[in-house]
């Protein structure tokens, strides 16, 4: 028994964020199999798709790394590909949730790059003190997730980003391994450090065959990172969704009288969570407790 939480404890999802002892560099890694097979089981996807969103989900939690509290950051890639929009979010507290949406009659894929195809990658901050959200958004270039999160932070940010991503799944189209790393170059890096940096980038193979090997998310930024560093945070990651039946009725309360009268008729009465999956259902006296509540404000 002590055995098997040692083993659940190590094979913990997390998120490390680090930074170089000279403070050139500031990094964050992520291991989320479990939160990415779960991710899976709930939406029912395919090996592909879940590890688009998988990877969608690494992004997210390793942005949200660098917030504080319960600050929140999401990512949203809407294409003209098959996958017509991949949506990844998560709280600084290490919960992140996500989904993937389909065009109706969809051809078989021959090219990776018609998955999501031309479109934009929006990125969303959620922050303490800001009255509004904090949003960038660039056209997405190669499909790929990694070379798309580089190029928003070049972009939008002006912050040199290094981006690793990887998610493999086995012959049944089951995740089996899935994180990632990013790593950027604050103001005083030197242009001899940068090349330093690109240089090891390009050792990196496969981040699913380190994770199979057992190497932790510190042994892995030991191996790819050209510089001592020391470890800032150290998070807990999960998928969770703080959905819930109250919610969904909290968000019709907003729609008009006879659009409920409409529902209840049809028996129109199951509330799907499309982060999650989860299915609620509204009972008669859910009805008409609504209705009762929007008439009383009308009044």
């Amino acid at each position: 028994m002590i055995e098997e939480i040692k083993d659940k404890l190590k094979n913990r999802d997390r998120v490390i964020r680090v930074l170089s002892k000279n403070g050139h560099f500031r990094a964050v890694a992520v291991k989320n199999t479990m939160a990415a097979i779960t991710a899976q089981e709930k939406h029912k996807l395919d090996g592909l798709s879940a590890s688009y969103l998988a990877k969608a989900l690494s992004s997210a939690t390793m942005l949200s790394a660098f917030l504080k509290g319960e600050e929140r950051v999401s990512i949203e890639f809407s294409g003209d590909g098959c996958m017509n929009k991949l949506y990844a979010e998560s709280l600084q507290v290490g919960e992140c949730r996500g989904f993937v949406s389909y065009k109706d009659n969809i051809e078989p894929i021959t090219n990776l790059s018609e998955i999501l195809g031309q479109g934009t990658l929006k990125v969303t901050r959620i922050l303490y003190n800001e009255p509004e959200p904090i949003i960038g958004i660039v056209p997405i270039q190669k499909g790929d997730i990694s070379t798309d999160l580089a190029y928003y932070f070049a972009q939008s940010e002006q912050i040199g980003s290094g981006v690793v991503l990887d998610a493999d799944f086995n012959e049944n189209g089951k995740i089996i391994q899935s994180g990632g790393f990013i790593i950027q170059a604050m103001p005083d890096a030197t242009d001899n450090e940068l090349q330093t940096m690109e240089n090891k980038l390009s050792e990196v193979t496969s981040l699913s065959k380190d994770f199979m090997e057992g190497l932790s998310l510190i042994d892995i930024l030991k191996k790819y990172l050209p510089f001592d560093f020391d470890i800032l945070k150290s998070t807990q990651v999960d998928f969770f969704c703080r959905c819930s039946k109250e919610n969904f009725i909290a968000k019709l309360l907003l729609l008009p009288i006879d659009e409920i009268k409409d529902m209840q008729n049809r028996k129109q009465n199951e509330l799907i969570c499309q982060f999650c999956s989860k299915h609620y259902y509204l009972d008669n006296n859910d009805f008409n407790n609504i209705i009762s509540a929007i008439k009383a404000k009308q009044n």
